[in-house]
């Protein structure tokens, strides 16, 4: 490396530790930053190689044959050695950051240094090689070993051993060293210009117990002895408490902040009536229903604790299945996992329910015509239809009429205000058996409707008025090539499936044509009283399903946070309104006032969440019971920088409190796919990819996107990439990271790659 003159590093004049360490990574910097601009000033070797090769192909047009090979030869090497070059600089490196790590390792007596960073760059005759991250072999050293530690490892195919020297992280902004972390401290220049040496309890996960301890203060009776069942006498007051005790109080709805104990008043509720009424609500007549599988494991553990067990516990999705397979054995059971979103929302809409309303009542009425048509020409078919006209009356589905209509006939039933049949011949009998027969070949055709309203143009536009006529075209076609799909068994190596929506739609247009879901042996399904959890993520078609369950008084709790609703940035949707939610199902409602301590989650990280929110926070503001670390931003300019410096603190913590269970949530998928590929090559201990809901509730990191969190907790939590970049200004955003830090009971951190989000900085100030 080339020698400069070491620049005073101010701040630092006392500490020569510290001052040593700096100016090191300072010479470093410009060396490479003067290599960077040579080669700027010459050209990409890469350039030079192809000029070069040009030439000896129009010295091999004009040379004597005796010359050619070794002109052949000479474009061999100059080719090989283009090739080997071109796999160091496949990019060109960013010169404002170029590297983010620095290993000083020895091999047999000699020192080498290495440099981490984004993109390869090799420039041998000055000494300076950075390695990417994320692909060069070499790279694993630095995620893996520790300063003064011996290492071996394969790079490529040869074993390499030696001792890591030195190891640092490197912070570079604008082309400056702003930050650097070693084994010997960690140093931040200030906006000043001046240097710091940071005090070495910053910047460290700790849980509830080690922070109490570093604290000095007693943990032993002070920690939540049961994180997950605050007792239901602190969640309630007075009101409160009467009105989810009453037996036979309706729909309920319990509201609240994140923490704030919604999903333990819904199952003490399940206990108390099972308590209360113990032959009308008997657990195997209980149904609670959750958003995803983590939270059917959460409440399975917890409903034994309360003294009730049989209660079927689920999430719509997996009780969807069991029921639809009987009810439509010819429909394939396999779910399409590539739906297009605007598909989605068209499904899950409160305008299919109105749809769905309007496609039945048209069949009504033509079912009533053919009727009045055809009993009209027949003795004593005014009797008849008096009758139908009464089971009307009953509110019953269309097809449930006709059959209480024949059992009438035949004397097996009465009708409400309807004479017992007098007289009527047999030949209207048979008349009337054959329509019905006609008849029924659509008043029982569930799939019919279903195909109808979504492969017609015309009943998508009805249902959709204000909704662009290009969204339309798509679901449109998507619904028709999905139908053809199932007529023809397989379409271009496409075999039948149905969407993820599509399940509750046949069984909410199975109730309004036929009556009662069916069980396998063909009963009705009945619950005495039913706790849907997490609503404001659930369609309103799942919720209007699941409430026919339930009989006319409605035992029905539902409980949720508009705050945690999430959407896609292109959802316009809006805001999750408690009461136009309740309109659409077309109920009468009861709502209970928003619980409001925090149980969850500490004062910073509650009062961070609802600045985040910011005007979409709750008018009330959340009282937490406890305080803790405060919420801190780290900003890096790369997600290779910020992976060994999170490796580092999840290792320590992994040390000091190995019971700890930590979540790193990103945003997107692909987000926690580069972390969790970084942690991995740093060996980080007990490291787990959440992909499909599949937590194992152990201590350890669980690295996975903010929509596999919902309703769930975790000692800390790191939010993954809170850059600007993929938490912009916008409600679905604010939605987002609101979810995410309110999974946090005790430590939350943000991490940022590049800009930091405005919601982080926000929220933040406040």
């Amino acid at each position: 490396m080339p020698t400069l003159t070491s620049p005073t590093v101010p701040g630092l004049e006392d500490d020569d530790v510290g001052t040593r360490v700096v100016e090191e990574e300072q010479r470093l910097l410009a060396a490479v930053l003067e290599a960077l601009d040579a080669a700027s000033r010459r050209g990409s070797p890469t350039d030079e190689d192809d000029r070069r090769l040009l030439e000896l192909r129009d010295d091999v047009a004009s040379a004597k044959p005796e010359d050619l090979p070794a002109l052949f030869e000479q474009m061999h090497h100059l080719g090989a050695l283009k090739a080997q070059r071109g796999k160091g600089i496949a990019v060109p490196i960013d010169r404002l950051s170029p590297y983010f790590g620095h290993l000083r390792l020895e091999e047999h007596g000699r020192r080498r240094d290495v440099l981490i960073g984004g993109r390869s760059y090799i420039a041998p005759e000055v000494g300076i090689r950075v390695a990417d991250w994320r692909h060069a072999p070499v790279s694993r050293i630095y995620y893996r070993y520790a300063q003064g530690d011996d290492y071996e490892e394969e790079l490529g195919d040869r074993l390499v051993e030696g001792v890591v020297v030195a190891r640092r992280g490197v912070t570079i902004r604008a082309g400056e060293v702003v930050r650097v972390a070693a084994p010997e401290g960690t140093f931040v220049r200030l906006p000043t210009g001046q240097w710091r040496r940071l005090e070495t309890f910053a910047s460290r996960l700790v849980t509830e117990r080690t922070w109490k301890h570093r604290l000095g203060v007693d943990a032993g009776g002070e920690l939540r002895q049961d994180k997950h069942l605050p007792s239901i006498a602190a969640l309630l007051d007075p009101a409160q408490f009467e009105l989810i005790t009453r037996p036979t109080s309706g729909l309920v709805v319990v509201q609240g902040t994140a923490g704030s104990g919604k999903t333990t008043v819904g199952l003490h509720r399940v206990a108390y009536l099972a308590f209360a009424d113990p032959d009308r609500f008997r657990p195997d007549r209980m149904m609670v229903v959750v958003p995803h599988d983590g939270l059917v494991h959460y409440v399975k553990h917890v409903l034994p604790s309360l003294g009730i067990e049989g209660v079927v516990v689920t999430t719509f999705a997996r009780w969807s299945a069991r029921v639809v397979a009987p009810l439509f054995p010819r429909l394939p059971v396999a779910i399409h996992d590539e739906t297009p979103p605007v598909v989605a929302r068209f499904k899950s809409s409160p305008a299919m329910l109105r749809a769905i309303d309007r496609a039945v009542r048209r069949l009504t009425v033509r079912t009533d015509e053919r009727l009045r048509e055809a009993m009209g020409r027949w003795p004593e078919g005014d009797q008849v239809l008096r009758a139908w006209k009464g089971t009307g009356n009953a509110g019953f589905a269309l097809d449930a009429r006709l059959t209480m209509l024949v059992q009438w006939l035949g004397r097996k039933r009465t009708l409400p205000g309807v004479a017992v049949p007098e007289g009527v011949p047999d030949v209207t009998r048979g008349a009337f058996e054959r329509m019905v027969h006609e008849l029924r070949e659509s008043t029982r055709s569930v799939s019919a409707i279903w195909d109808e309203l979504l492969t017609s143009r015309e009943g998508l536009a009805e249902a959709f008025p204000n909704v662009a006529r290009g969204q339309i075209e798509q679901v449109h076609d998507w619904c028709v090539r999905q139908t053809r799909v199932r007529a023809e068994g397989e379409r271009d190596g496409e075999g039948p499936t149905l969407d993820a929506e599509d399940p509750a739609l046949l069984l909410r247009i199975w109730q309004r044509l036929r009556g009662p879901l069916l069980d396998s042996e063909g009963r009705p399904l009945r619950v005495a009283h039913m706790f849907l959890d997490e609503v404001q993520g659930a369609s309103p078609v799942e919720l209007r399903v699941l409430l026919d369950l339930v009989g006319q008084d409605r035992s029905v709790t539902l409980a949720g946070d508009g705050a945690q609703r999430m959407l896609e940035e292109d959802d316009e949707g809006g805001e999750f309104d408690w009461a136009k939610l309740l309109d659409d199902l077309g109920i009468e409602h009861t709502t209970v006032e928003p619980l409001k301590v925090s149980y969850r989650s500490t004062a910073e990280i509650t009062r961070f969440a609802r600045g985040v929110l910011g005007p979409l926070a709750h008018e009330a503001e959340p009282i937490a019971s406890r305080s803790g670390p405060p919420v801190e931003l780290f900003t890096f300019a790369s997600a290779g920088e910020a992976v060994a410096w999170l490796a580092d603190a999840l290792k320590e913590l992994a040390n000091e409190a190995p019971e700890a269970n930590v979540a790193l949530i990103s945003r997107f998928g692909v987000q926690a796919d580069v972390y969790y590929d970084g942690l991995v090559r740093a060996e980080v201990p007990r490291l787990r990819r959440v992909l499909n809901l599949d937590f194992e509730w152990e201590a350890g990191v669980d690295v996975t996107d903010v929509r596999q969190t919902r309703g769930l907790e975790f000692d800390d939590v790191v939010l993954l990439d809170a850059n600007a970049s993929s938490y912009p200004l916008t409600s679905q955003a604010r939605h987002a990271m609101y979810v995410g830090a309110t999974r946090a009971a005790h430590q939350l951190w943000c991490v940022a790659s590049e800009t930091p989000s405005e919601l982080v900085t926000g929220a933040l100030a406040l």
